[in-house]
């Protein structure tokens, strides 16, 4: 199944009220998903391939996530 940026943002906010460790776990999967689905990971990006809306969704995943 193919996620839209806003279907993500929405897991994103459903996701986000998980108690750890499910929450660091889930987040992660949308991390891949924005990955695979939208391609928010490259070696030497862009200043404005960086400031594209789908990575900063993935940047705020990604600070999202607990490390214990």
């Amino acid at each position: 199944m193919t996620y839209s940026l806003d279907q993500v943002r929405e897991k994103f906010v459903q996701v986000d009220k998980m108690e750890e460790p499910k929450r660091t776990m889930e987040l992660v999967a949308l991390m891949d998903i924005l990955e695979q689905q939208h391609g928010t990971l490259r070696i030497n990006p862009t200043p404005e391939f960086m400031a594209t809306e789908k990575v900063q969704l993935y940047r705020e995943i990604s600070n999202a996530r607990v490390f214990d």
